[in-house]
């Protein structure tokens, strides 16, 4: 695995899969704001509000990524994101010292995940880039899968107290590992045109728009299911995460060693119609396998798209503007939680969670479809300018 993937790559998932178990552990952060007498529009608010600073903080971070080396960003974002899941223990009423914390978790949380996937693709060989970025993704699926059932057991014996303990001792051992990475050559000396001119750049837009149409999916799902599972009495947010980690782990297994070799336009596509039966599943659930059944149309879909659009993203970029590239990629999932965390949570208020999440399922749908009729435009373009 380490000749394949290059011989940073089992130290990197042990990192990574670290990270990422602190970050599913909170989860289970919306059910605790909502013990502190919050609402779901609440909720919504805040986590839009995570969402605004981080797409502020985007620019700076890209422009950090191009000329600062990954590894040094992550120990400074590790230790401070350690602290502050740390300090989530000691608070006891909703206020702004939490909001403050939660604010700060959030953009700390964007800037160790965008760093670990840049990291990776550096490091990757060209010819099992996808894959690689596909197995690597496995650092994310397991904690999804573990840190819903985890979360459930550590409430449930302890309190949440203990939860945020537990998710800080994750990150630390993850900030940890990372001193055992070795420095990558800093690419964003070679000429680079910045940021914006990135994020504009005509055969990366398609991408853009799949990446928004699945982010908007998961932060719904990220954000409203636990509070549906406790609100309907159906299923369990362990069933559901567990299913869908166990689904999507399983899709990067078993499917990530065709990535690279498949057209990837019609799986994009076809995944994000998968992640909108996902979610219309779970809007309409009245039962356990109901709730199942929707964490493993999502889960299969996640398993496929994303290793995907985030190896397209690397491949089109320019080397000197990868880290740009791939800030702009994750800051469409800020996007997505600054636009659909407050109107699903006001659907949800002022309706209810089938509405929401259905029409959350048509939206992706709807990307689905409008990303594989312009890439398919984008990319033929290309071939007929090239000079015969």
């Amino acid at each position: 695995m380490s000749t394949r993937f290059g011989p940073n790559f089992p130290k990197l998932f042990a990192a990574a899969i670290l990270q990422e178990a602190s970050f599913f552990l909170l989860v289970h952060l919306p059910g605790y704001l909502e013990s502190l007498g919050t609402t779901e529009s609440l909720i919504g608010i805040l986590y839009a509000a995570g969402a605004v600073l981080s797409l502020l903080f985007r620019p700076a971070l890209g422009r950090i990524l191009d000329l600062t080396h990954r590894r040094t960003v992550l120990l400074v974002a590790g230790i401070l994101n350690a602290t502050v899941v740390l300090s989530l223990a000691l608070t006891t009423v909703w206020g702004p010292w939490l909001w403050c914390l939660f604010l700060a978790q959030r953009v700390l949380q964007i800037a160790l995940f965008t760093t670990m996937l840049t990291y990776g693709a550096d490091s990757m060989p060209l010819e099992h880039r996808t894959q690689g970025l596909a197995l690597m993704g496995l650092s994310g699926l397991i904690p999804i899968a573990v840190g819903g059932v985890a979360g459930d057991l550590i409430i449930d014996a302890f309190g949440y107290s203990a939860l945020f303990v537990t998710a800080a001792m994750a990150s630390l051992g993850s900030w940890l590992l990372v001193w055992r990475l070795p420095l990558l050559p800093i690419l964003g000396h070679r000429p680079r045109r910045g940021f914006w001119a990135a994020m504009a750049q005509r055969n990366l837009l398609p991408l853009w728009l799949a990446t928004l149409a699945l982010s908007i999916g998961m932060e719904t799902i990220f954000t409203f299911t636990r509070t549906f599972v406790a609100n309907r009495g159906v299923g369990s947010t362990g069933l559901f995460f567990g299913v869908y980690g166990v689904t999507a782990a399983s899709m990067r297994i078993f499917g990530g060693r065709h990535y690279d070799r498949i057209p990837h336009r019609p799986l994009v596509a076809g995944a994000l119609l998968a992640y909108g039966a996902g979610l219309l599943f779970l809007g309409v659930a009245e039962s356990a396998t109901m709730v199942a059944l929707a964490g493993f149309a999502a889960g299969l879909s996640h398993g496929a798209v994303f290793p995907i659009l985030t190896s397209q993203v690397v491949s089109r970029a320019r080397t000197a503007e990868r880290g740009s590239a791939m800030a702009i990629f994750t800051s469409i999932f800020d996007i997505a939680l600054l636009v659909a965390a407050p109107a699903v949570g006001f659907l949800i208020d002022g309706f209810s969670y089938r509405l929401a999440f259905g029409g959350v399922a048509v939206a992706v749908s709807a990307g689905a479809v409008l990303y594989g009729w312009w890439d398919h435009r984008v990319t033929s373009t290309e071939v007929a300018e090239v000079p015969g």
